[in-house]
């Protein structure tokens, strides 16, 4: 074979991979393309134009962590190599690697599919959270208060947790695993959306992931909106209840910090200007629980039950950090864990069908 048919023939091979991989990824494009229908209908109901910007918000930083990912990758390749005593050439070593592993015909398939895929569903999934209080103006989050104070013995949660956590350097904790939640998060997305081979545990993966986001934003967000403790003085009038928390909250971020904060203020700014990229309130359910919680049932299904365990860890603490942050009543943590499980169960069973429609 002459050294033009070798990349030729490679071509090739990944162009059938692409092709192959539309119906491979048909059960997530279709929920993709519902999400997106969804929510063009919703923008002709409520007389607001489609915001496409999240196609670049979204593409641009996957993108940008690929190539990271692939960097560290390539560096830790070099160290394995270093430490069995390689004797050949490095960069035709790495050069294999990313032939070999990071830019075979079937992963680039797999990246490809899952980055459209995902690109089409924000475009939607944003609309529709950005939406909510167009739609349903927020309304619960007195019924919530009380709701979260009756189910906790007549206490807000976060009196419970206060005199443990009311800690500048503890609060400080709790707001970097926050935050350290989009890091996971694009961890696992890229674990399994840009896997080597399509397995149904990818598949499970990506359809739970995006519909326990439906489900719990753009559903049950949108028919119980409301605020959470952090806008709650903001929105309701009277006493607030949550006005011990804030002010622990402003305590803290005189010593580190407190990003949340900052991130709370641009939210409000946003909503009450309806401009800005990062906008969106919708605190019933959490989603940043139910995510961590579909994160660890990720990990359990893998057969690494180390990781399993590690990531419950990791939701727990999201869980106590959503409500010391001022983020969610705790109802809200509860709410989105079981809409995280129910995702779960539902995209193995929609899997299997589709799955068994092809043949695999």
């Amino acid at each position: 074979m002459t050294s033009l048919a070798v990349p030729v023939s490679r071509a090739a091979e990944t162009l059938n991979a692409i092709r192959d991989g539309l119906r491979t990824h048909a059960l997530l494009y279709s929920f993709a393309l519902f999400v997106l229908t969804a929510a063009v209908l919703e923008s002709q109901v409520l007389g607001i134009p489609l915001d496409l910007q999240m196609v670049m918000i979204f593409s641009g930083p996957v993108l940008l962590v690929l190539l990271v990912m692939m960097i560290i990758g390539l560096a830790k390749e070099t160290v394995r190599l270093a430490r069995t005593g390689h004797q050949g050439s490095l960069a035709l070593a790495l050069g294999a690697k990313l032939r070999d592993d990071y830019f075979t015909p079937t992963r680039i398939s797999n990246g490809l599919h899952a980055v459209i895929f995902m690109t089409v569903y924000m475009v939607g999934y944003t609309f529709i959270k950005r939406a909510i209080p167009l739609a349903v103006p927020f309304q619960w989050d007195v019924t919530f208060m009380e709701w979260d104070k009756a189910l906790h013995f007549g206490t807000h949660p976060f009196q419970w947790l206060s005199p443990l956590l009311d800690h500048a350097w503890i609060t400080l904790l709790l707001n970097v695993n926050y935050n350290a939640w989009f890091f996971v998060m694009f961890t696992l997305w890229f674990w399994q959306g840009f896997a080597k081979h399509d397995t149904e545990l990818r598949q499970r993966f990506l359809l739970g992931f995006t519909l326990t986001w439906f489900l719990g934003t753009c559903v049950l967000g949108t028919l119980l909106s409301s605020v959470g403790p952090c806008f709650y003085g903001k929105l309701i009038a009277g006493p607030d209840p949550y006005v011990p928390l804030m002010s622990w909250l402003d305590t803290a971020n005189t010593h580190y910090p407190i990003w949340s904060l900052n991130v709370m203020d641009e939210l409000w700014r946003n909503y009450e200007t309806g401009t800005g990229v990062v906008n969106g309130i919708s605190a019933m359910p959490s989603m940043h629980v139910g995510t961590s919680v579909l994160f660890a049932l990720l990990g359990f299904a893998s057969g690494h039950r180390w990781i399993g365990w590690l990531l419950t860890g990791f939701a727990s603490l999201i869980f106590i950090g959503s409500i010391h942050l001022a983020w969610h009543y705790a109802i809200d943590g509860y709410a989105g864990a079981a809409v995280a499980f129910f995702g779960w169960w539902a995209a193995g069973k929609l899997v299997k069908w589709d799955r068994s429609l092809r043949g695999v």
